[in-house]
């Protein structure tokens, strides 16, 4: 209810704006902007206080639009000139970087420190924004024979605020769930962008002035931001969303090459054909710009580099257990093999069936886990533990002195079965039954491993619950 109420008054005073006597627009103009402020008051009294970050950015940017809009006004009315290029214009800057600080919280937040978005936004600001002041904002201002100042505080306003839009945007798009609140930021921001481009475009060349209708767009932002902060959805704007896809693709690859020779191509072309041209925009952007490029590129290579190795991973490791699977095993027993003193023990668990069938797969499954850890501390570092298949697992040893390292390994084999494993919540016990097999000069892979496979079900003749069974080839 109050955000409806809120939403019909802030509107309704927007679109009669230019209704109201042009003496008299002061009223509706502070009404709006001031009710903003404390429709953020509100909204960030009834966010959870672990989302309020974005809020208490937004609030005091609202502040320093309000105190900036306080200072126009008084030059304009105590000394009868326009308030822009003046003292103003900087609590705008500020306002406008708080604004992006408040977008970048929800940016980092919202999309799991998607820091390639916020690199892609600061990209795409810099070069749209450049492209923009070049072609469109500078010539109208320097017909304007605006001061360098107010320049300068335009260009700085309009590549922020494009640079919180699109970091907005970008969130937006990838939500994965429907927030008004993030849509309203962003068409905030629009509106506020609108304003400013409005107001370049629209200086008196004689007076300094712009019309007064280009307040119009920035009312309706601050209006726009006010409904953001009490919607329902404000609450869950910086609550993890789901991972953006961010990959090294061809269109990615352009999109960054195009976006890197945007503003030296364009301020090019126009020194070309005698246009005026900003140099030391083409300096700035292309200097800030391109090392932009290059992290963006750096970051997207990390990531195809680790998605390669976390595929080999999934290609040689039992998703289980995470010990290496059947192939990886004959692989490395493959490479010691060219050496000698090479043991393979083949393990199979006695006892696990009745357990998976009593308390079921997961059960199953979280004992075999149990087991690969236990395994894994049975033997040295340099030793290999394999998941093989089911409940089977093989170990591989070399040493100078195999026998020796074998007796060891399963005598801690046999401490280990001898205690229980807790599954379920429930204490059980597993036997192990190991085939050992020793490596000749002219072993193979398959022969060692057969060798020690038969060993296996020999030893499993004599198997026993909670004990080592073990036989050798």
């Amino acid at each position: 209810m109050v955000l409806r109420w809120y939403a019909v008054v802030s509107f309704a005073l927007v679109a009669g704006y230019l209704a109201v006597p042009y003496d008299l627009r002061t009223v509706p103009f502070l009404l709006v902007t001031l009710a903003a402020l404390v429709a953020v008051v509100a909204g960030v009294r009834r966010s959870p206080v672990t989302a309020r970050a974005p809020w208490w950015l937004l609030l005091a940017g609202l502040v320093a639009f309000n105190v900036g809009n306080l200072a126009w006004l008084w030059i304009y009315y105590l000394q009868g000139v326009t308030g822009d290029g003046t003292v103003a214009d900087l609590f705008y800057i500020v306002a406008n970087l708080l604004l992006l600080a408040g977008a970048m919280v929800v940016v980092v937040r919202r999309g799991r420190r998607d820091i390639g978005g916020v690199i892609d936004s600061a990209i795409i600001a810099l070069a749209l924004g450049g492209l923009l002041w070049d072609t469109v904002l500078l010539p109208q201002l320097t017909a304007a024979d605006a001061p360098v100042d107010r320049q300068a505080a335009l260009f700085v306003n309009v590549l922020v605020m494009a640079g919180s839009l699109g970091a907005l945007l970008r969130v937006t798009l990838v939500a994965g769930e429907r927030l008004p609140a993030m849509w309203m930021l962003s068409l905030g921001q629009v509106a506020g962008l609108v304003g400013n481009l409005s107001a370049a475009l629209t200086i008196d060349a004689v007076t300094g002035d712009r019309a007064d209708w280009t307040n119009v767009p920035f009312l309706a932002g601050y209006a726009l931001l006010g409904c953001a902060a009490l919607h329902p959805s404000a609450a869950r704007i910086t609550r993890p969303g789901p991972p953006p896809r961010d990959d090294l693709s061809v269109a990615r690859l352009t999109f960054l090459g195009t976006m890197t020779a945007l503003i030296p191509v364009v301020g090019g072309g126009r020194v070309v054909f005698g246009l005026p041209t900003d140099g030391l925009l083409i300096a700035v952007g292309s200097a800030v710009v391109i090392p932009l490029v290059m992290v963006r590129v750096s970051r997207l290579s990390t990531q195809r580099r680790r998605a390669e190795q976390a595929l080999v991973r999934m290609a040689t490791h039992d998703a289980l257990t995470g010990l290496p699977n059947r192939a990886a095993c004959l692989d490395r027993l493959t490479a010691d093999l060219t050496g000698p003193g090479v043991a393979v023990l083949f393990c199979d668990l006695d006892g696990f069936k009745a357990v998976n069938d009593r308390l079921g797969h997961a059960a199953g499954d979280e004992l075999l886990v149990a087991v690969a850890d236990r395994l894994r501390a049975c033997v040295r570092d340099q030793d290999l533990v394999s998941r093989f298949g089911g409940d089977e697992f093989v170990v591989v040893c070399r040493d100078d002195d195999p026998r020796a390292t074998v007796d060891a390994v399963c005598a801690r084999i046999r401490d280990m079965v001898a205690r229980p494993i807790v599954v379920a919540g429930e204490s059980v016990r597993i036997g192990v039954s190991v085939g050992v097999a020793f490596a000749g000069a002219a072993s193979s892979t398959d022969d060692l491993l057969g060798h020690a496979d038969a060993a296996m079900y020999t030893a499993k003749q004599s198997k026993s619950v909670g004990a080592l069974s073990l036989a050798l080839a």
